[in-house]
This record gives C-alpha cells, structure tokens and sequence, in this order.
C-alpha cells in the first residue's frame, strides 16, 4: 500500500472531539475506526492514545470529572448504545452503564455533574427520549423529552442551562430550533431560532456575553417583534 493510501485510510470524518485538561482528544470516525488521539497547544503535537474498546462513528464525547466520556455511534452498521470513559492517568477505556437507546448522530454534555446524550435516532426510531448519566451510580435516567425530534445537532451549557441547536427535517422543509434545559424545573423551554436553518451544525460558547437567557421563550415575543420591525426598515430603505 502506497503512503497515500495509507493516508486516505487514516484520515477521520464523523469523529468525536471534547477537551481534557487543556488537551482537544479525537476519536473514532470513519476510516480510523477505534482510534484516538489527543493535542497538546503547548507542544503543537497529535499523540496516540490507546484504541477505545469500540468502534464508533457519529458517536459523541464529553469531558466528566477528569475522564473523556464517548457515547453511541455507528459501528460496522449497528446503532450502539454503549459508553466508555477513558482515563488519561492510565491510557485505558472502560466500559461504564450503557444508554437506554442506541443513537447517532447525536451530542453528549457534562451538565451539573451528570452526562447527557441528547437526540439522534437509530434503525427503528427517530423519536428518542432524553438521558442523563449519573457516574457515582452509573445509571442512565430518562428525562423530559425535548420539544422536538432531531439529529445533527449540538448542545451547549450557558446560563447554567443546556442549550440544543440544529436544523431539522420537517418532511416538507428544513427548520432551524433552538431549545433549552433547566434542570431545575425539570422542563424545555423553546427559544429564539436562528436565522438561518443549519444541519450538521457545530456550536461554541463564548464568554462575557450578555445572557442567554434573553433570548429564551419568555422574551420570545418581543424578539419576534423587533425582528419583524428590522426586516419592514429594510424593505422601506
């Protein structure tokens, strides 16, 4: 095999990514199957770190208490619902409690101590419920579902909720929607939608921003509104 073909099949797409300790860890995917790897910002360098226990493509990773969490994915055509945590002090990967849905593509967040897998769908279903994990009894609990059906999106924490988005398929168009979790009420709010339908979307959170909870549901009235204003200022430039 020529070194560009061995190239090509190294090369990973659908992969899953999180940061450790100031690390970016990528692992799985097509092409690299198990896989992982891991960069360091202060040296500039990729290093291998052991293969995870499955192969994984469209999974979903998330940092928790110091460990990498992957969750899902695709594996040689089988929808997976079993989790690993992989801890950097030892180099190994250990199966935890697996979800109570297998999913992909889906997207996984650390929220007050707990991992969340939120979305996706599988060979029989795309109406999946939501799931948190709880490490300290590795357990799967299921909570309310979120206000809609989707996969390819990503969640975000700020405001100390767990905010969704994607673009979704409504069987006649793609919608954009924004939702959020407060776990304290135990509820999805709906939010304000982006203003241009997005699929396969990824997302980041920034700091100092004013709060996100301006554009939650109960400003959502009065951001339509002004919307609408901008777009009638427009017309009449």
């Amino acid at each position: 095999m020529s070194r560009a073909e061995r190239d090509f099949f190294r090369f990973r797409f659908s992969l899953s990514v999180a940061i450790l300790r100031g690390s970016v860890y990528a692992m799985g995917g097509c092409r690299c199957d198990r896989t992982a790897e891991s960069y360091d910002p202060k040296t500039n360098k990729w290093s291998w770190i052991a293969p995870m226990n499955t192969e994984r493509s469209d999974g979903s990773a998330a940092a928790l208490n110091d460990k990498m969490y992957v969750a899902g994915g695709c594996s040689v055509g089988d929808i997976q619902n079993s989790v690993e945590v992989y801890d950097p002090d030892t180099d190994l990967w250990t199966f935890v409690a697996p979800m109570h849905s297998g999913r992909w593509p889906f997207s996984c967040v650390e929220f007050h101590g707990c991992l969340y897998a939120l979305g996706g769908h599988n060979l029989t279903s795309s109406k999946l419920s939501t799931e948190k994990y709880v490490p300290a009894e590795d357990t799967w609990t299921k909570i309310p579902y979120m206000n809609f059906y989707a996969y390819k999106l990503n969640a975000e924490v700020i405001d100390d909720m767990i905010f969704v988005i994607t673009g979704y398929y409504d069987r006649t168009k793609f919608v954009p929607q924004v939702a959020c979790f407060d776990d304290k009420e135990n509820r999805w709010h709906q939010v304000a939608d982006l203003n241009v339908c997005r699929y396969g979307i990824s997302t980041c959170v920034i700091e100092n921003l004013p709060k996100a909870s301006d554009y939650a549901y109960k400003h959502r009235d009065k951001l339509i509104v002004e919307k609408r204003k901008r777009t009638l200022d427009l017309e009449n430039q």
